[in-house]
């Protein structure tokens, strides 16, 4: 009878062995997909850092070509101004010229004032040619955003808000109001009470 309890248990102890075996199989087994697991995140990580550090560094260099950018368009801008201001400062010269060449004939004084009026025409011509438009609102309505409205003038005879006077001309360049015309505006007439003291 002991020989069977010894055998009993020694196979039992022989299946818990053998239990133990296959759950320290499978722990292994765990344990090594774990370690495989670690290694492959570990991986993308250091992968990861570095797609990381190569977007910072190309957004570093984007942000300095974007500021070489706006410092270059800045730049062409006021070259832009200065070879168009030096284009019409070259047009105006030559009415400097001949301002010059009218007042060597300002002993003949008709003379002087015809070539006056020629200069004047061609400085108009030259500026005309560039954008410029004169704003000359006689017999028109009273527009605020080309008038400005220098003297109010009390009149039966002018519709109310119409231009009565041009005190000066205004201007537009290439459709953009440089300088308003300044004008005399009609009103009507303010009305007089009538009766006074009884």
């Amino acid at each position: 009878m002991e020989e069977k309890k010894k055998k009993k248990l020694e196979k039992e102890k022989v299946e818990k062995e053998s239990e133990m075996k296959s759950l320290n199989e499978e722990e292994k087994s765990e344990l090594e997909k774990l370690k495989e697991g670690i290694k492959k995140l570990k991986k993308e990580n250091i992968e990861l850092k570095k797609r990381n550090k190569e977007l910072e560094d190309y957004a570093k260099r984007q942000k300095a070509a974007f500021e070489n950018y706006k410092r270059e368009v800045i730049e062409e801008k006021k070259r832009i101004i200065k070879n168009a201001n030096e284009y019409l400062v070259d047009k105006i010269t030559q009415v400097l010229d001949d301002f010059d060449r009218a007042f060597k004939m300002k002993e003949n004084s008709e003379g002087f004032i015809e070539g006056m009026k020629k200069i004047y025409k061609k400085l108009v011509n030259i500026l005309e040619n560039e954008g410029l438009s004169v704003i000359n609102p006689e017999a028109s309505m009273f527009n605020p955003f080309e008038h400005e409205a220098f003297e109010k003038v009390e009149s039966d005879e002018h519709e109310e808000y119409s231009i009565v006077e041009v005190i000066e001309k205004g201007y537009k360049f290439h459709g953009k109001v440089l300088k308003p015309a300044k004008v005399k505006v009609a009103v009507k007439p303010a009305k007089k009470e009538e009766g006074g003291d009884n």
